[in-house]
């Protein structure tokens, strides 16, 4: 259905005017200097708010998912999740099903209702990876994800329930 303009009418065609409502104030990066990363600016899109701070880092509820490398778009691939606030720690994050493809957390309905998750496609899931020893050992913990509302780039750690999956789950070559 098309609209007719009145006769006597004038639409404006001047790219002003059309840049002035289309415009958004680009947000500047956010420069870190991370303990593991060093000196980083982090794009504000990559920004989460976590609901709740991590154990052992209650004043920090800003981070950022960083690239590990250039597969970083792969599902599945090595991403660090910096703290944007100090001490500017970071950690390494994975999605679950990369290196456990039978994984399958059932995540209380508080917590999803609390991360305003209309169902499970609005989350995505994040495991804490952990490198340890000589050789190194590379664990996962599955027991607590950080899931998080990508639209809303609100997150938090959601602790399981019941005893499938604990905090060190080790990891093999090819999953």
């Amino acid at each position: 259905m098309s609209a007719a303009v009145p006769t006597g009418s004038r639409t404006s065609h001047a790219p002003e005017a059309s840049r002035a409502m289309t415009t958004s104030v680009q947000a500047a990066p956010i420069a870190v200097v991370s303990q593991a990363l060093g000196p980083v600016q982090v794009e504000p899109s990559r920004a989460l708010r976590l609901l709740e701070p991590l154990a052992g880092f209650p004043g920090c509820l800003g981070y950022a998912l960083i690239p590990h490398g250039r597969d970083a778009a792969e599902p599945g691939a090595i991403q660090w999740l910096q703290a944007l606030d100090a001490p500017y720690h970071a950690f390494i994050v994975t999605e679950p099903w990369s290196v456990f493809p039978d994984y399958a957390p059932e995540l209380p309905d508080a917590d999803a209702e609390r991360l305003e998750l209309a169902g499970q496609e609005d989350a995505r899931l994040l495991v804490i990876l952990t490198v340890t020893g000589a050789p190194a050992t590379i664990t996962a913990n599955l027991r607590a994800p950080i899931v998080v509302n990508a639209a809303a780039r609100t997150a938090k750690q959601v602790v399981l329930l019941g005893d499938a999956y604990h905090t060190r789950h080790e990891v093999r070559a090819g999953g």
